[in-house]
């Protein structure tokens, strides 16, 4: 007898006993009923799991469409639309193509007149060049360039020679910073062209001066007259450049026409001198007040400041004529 088992329990627990006993071992399914049912188990579990991958899934879809949704409503508008305009085409030769920047936009051939975005990368091609006006400074590029306009005062140089003339025209002169692998430019009243050929930036300074910020943080200054060779290695060298040497030519080619219309001789004349690097020099002070009186009318065009000089002078009693000291103006003989 158990501990605090009492003796009814006891005998109730023998009789149960006793019937089990009586009842002999259970009989075993045959193999193929228990084969049978293990596969409608197995079945029914294979429903019963693919009804919650189902449900998984329609909520997984239902989710992924909330998101795409959102995703659309504000981050695809933000993609398409325009950035402000910051600049606008001034003049264009050969073939130059502009893209906006923007998704699913395709890039257009440049044309003088059209306003620039920010985020507009433009590309010249062989042969192609253009001029912009930026926030009133004049820029240009030169062939087989690449530029970025990324806002009102900064643009990048990615490849190729970009011009800058802060005080075209009598334009005030804002800061614009043209950024470069290398380092970044600053003018400081100023033409000069920066130029990013390989793993070496060149900077030519053809008026006022101009303020490089190298890519370790230094800051130097170039001057009129010098050209600046930084390369990748960070080694810094100096020369001289003369304000009409050749290498300046390409800059002339693609300067935007100069309305002469109601203009002074005089005002042209500077304008020409200005675009080529000669100093303006009279042959007497009644060739420059001849000048100062004379006012222009028609139009240029698009003809390069030189053949723009002989084509208005030849219509002037003034003639003139390069000499060592600068572009000489005076009267044709028997004046």
């Amino acid at each position: 007898m158990s501990d605090g088992q009492d003796p009814e329990s006891l005998a109730e627990e023998e009789r149960l006993g006793s019937l089990i006993c009586q009842g002999g071992v259970r009989p075993r399914p045959d193999a193929r009923l228990q084969a049978t049912v293990r596969e409608a188990v197995a079945a029914e579990w294979r429903t019963v799991t693919a009804a919650r991958r189902r449900r998984r899934q329609r909520w997984s879809l239902a989710a992924a469409a909330v998101f795409a949704s959102i995703i659309i409503g504000t981050l695809v508008p933000r993609l398409m639309e325009p950035g402000s305009v910051v600049a606008t085409v001034t003049r264009v030769n050969g073939i130059v193509t502009i893209d906006g920047g923007r998704l699913l936009t395709r890039p257009v051939r440049a044309a003088a007149g059209e306003p620039l975005r920010a985020g507009s990368a433009i590309r010249a091609g062989t042969g192609g060049r253009l001029a912009l006006e930026i926030d009133g400074i004049a820029l240009r590029l030169d062939k087989d360039s690449e530029l970025v306009v990324l806002a009102a005062d900064r643009v990048e140089l990615r490849h190729g020679a970009v011009y800058l003339d802060s005080a075209a025209q009598g334009a005030a002169s804002p800061s614009l910073l043209i950024d470069t692998h290398l380092g970044s430019i600053e003018h400081l009243g100023t033409q000069y062209e920066a130029r990013v050929s390989g793993d070496a930036l060149r900077v030519r300074v053809r008026e006022g001066r101009v303020q490089l910020q190298r890519a370790d943080g230094e800051i130097v200054q170039g001057r009129v007259g010098e050209q600046l060779m930084l390369d990748s290695g960070g080694a810094l060298s100096r020369q001289y450049i003369a304000r009409d040497d050749g290498g300046w030519a390409w800059v002339s080619e693609i300067a935007p026409a100069y309305d002469i219309d109601e203009q002074s001789l005089f005002d042209f004349l500077r304008w020409v001198s200005r675009e080529t690097g000669r100093e303006l020099v009279f042959g007497s002070p009644a060739v420059e007040q001849a000048a100062r009186t004379m006012i222009l009318h028609g139009s240029m065009q698009e003809l390069s400041p030189e053949r723009a000089l002989s084509a208005v002078l030849v219509a002037t009693s003034l003639r003139y004529t390069k000499t060592p000291e600068g572009l000489r103006v005076e009267f044709r003989t028997g004046e």
